[in-house]
């Protein structure tokens, strides 16, 4: 993990596709678990007194790849660029595919097709690549959407599908192609520790967004029942939720998965040298006794950076293995 990966990007327009790399101090690279996008920005070297230094035009959604090692691992396009008079740097910012997902709406109305038909319906309709997507096992959504971003329709379908099977299920780009990956442990996991690749280490926990009890209550507000951690409400104090009862809905699984998701938020954070492997939704192996967190943990976030030929990394961890899930739509009257 120690050897250096140079990046390399290259940013296109009217006149063609041009190598860029020489020419910026820094590049970022970056996404986290509550966004389907990831994005890129660099600080481009630009003079308007030297003649010399070379120059490349970098247009509004002008397209923008980074490689490592050989593999594009982003493909997007400048959203914003900035330059002032005292800087010797024009500043651009970059957004992959997901930018797409995020902005774009559809109304959609679902009787029986799976997460995975519905995702590459969706992408065909906006243009958007797909490259790999996880198995629901054949779960079928019936619901219906009005006005929605198309990544809400997404999260939303694989949500359900996941309180059905007990899967986590993650929305990533892999250079160009939109993927939906099973969280599960990673193969060959990035193994973390100081004195190898550990920089710094930070350990917190919080009950800000604690949520210890969950009612049930039908369509008239009535209470059913309910799914307590008596030790958490003992301890803490009572932090209640409310959820309806639908027709069709397994309420006391989606309690329990409400309880499980919103005890004590426990997270590393970890600076190290670079690898391209830590990206959100991958696992690492983090062995670091000062904190007293040694075992697997999932990668929730992630910031790689490029500066003066060093490669660093900043990622933040999590034990528990949770996705981003979608609550969007209704159910279809049958």
């Amino acid at each position: 993990m120690g050897n250096y990966i140079a990046p390399v990007l290259r940013v296109r327009n009217e006149q063609g596709e041009w190598d860029i790399s020489q020419m910026v101090q820094s590049i970022a690279w970056w996404g986290d678990i509550d966004t389907v996008c990831r994005m890129v920005s660099f600080e481009m070297i630009v003079s308007a007194t030297d003649p010399k230094l070379p120059y490349v035009y970098v247009p509004l959604s002008g397209g923008v790849s980074l490689t490592l090692d050989g593999k594009t691992v982003f493909v997007g396009n400048v959203i914003e660029k900035t330059k002032s008079t005292d800087s010797g740097t024009m500043s651009v910012d970059c957004c992959d595919k997901g930018r797409y997902l995020k902005a774009s709406q559809a109304t959609r109305k679902y009787s029986s097709e799976s997460p995975e038909t519905i995702t590459r319906q969706l992408c065909s309709t906006y243009g958007v690549g797909v490259k790999t997507l996880a198995s629901t096992g054949g779960f079928a959504v019936k619901r219906k959407f009005s006005a929605t971003p198309i990544y809400q329709i997404i999260d939303t379908a694989y949500t359900l599908a996941g309180r059905k099977n007990g899967k986590k299920y993650l929305l990533r780009f892999d250079g160009p192609d939109l993927e939906v990956v099973e969280r599960g442990v990673t193969p060959q996991s990035i193994i973390l520790k100081p004195g190898s690749n550990i920089t710094a280490a930070s350990y917190s926990e919080s009950v800000e967004s604690m949520v210890n009890r969950v009612l049930i209550v039908d369509e008239d507000g009535n209470q059913i029942s309910s799914v307590s951690d008596d030790a958490a409400v003992k301890k803490h104090g009572l932090l209640a939720h409310v959820i309806t009862q639908g027709e069709k809905d397994d309420a006391q699984a989606e309690a329990k998965e409400i309880l499980e998701d919103n005890g004590v938020e426990r997270r590393v954070t970890i600076d190290c040298l670079g690898h391209p492997k830590l990206i959100t939704g991958n696992t690492v192996y983090l062995h670091e006794p000062y904190t007293g967190q040694i075992g697997t943990f999932w990668i929730d976030s992630d910031k790689h950076k490029w500066s003066r030929g060093v490669y660093t990394c900043q990622v933040t961890l999590n034990r528990k293995n949770t996705m981003r899930e979608g609550e969007s739509g209704s159910e279809v009257d049958e």
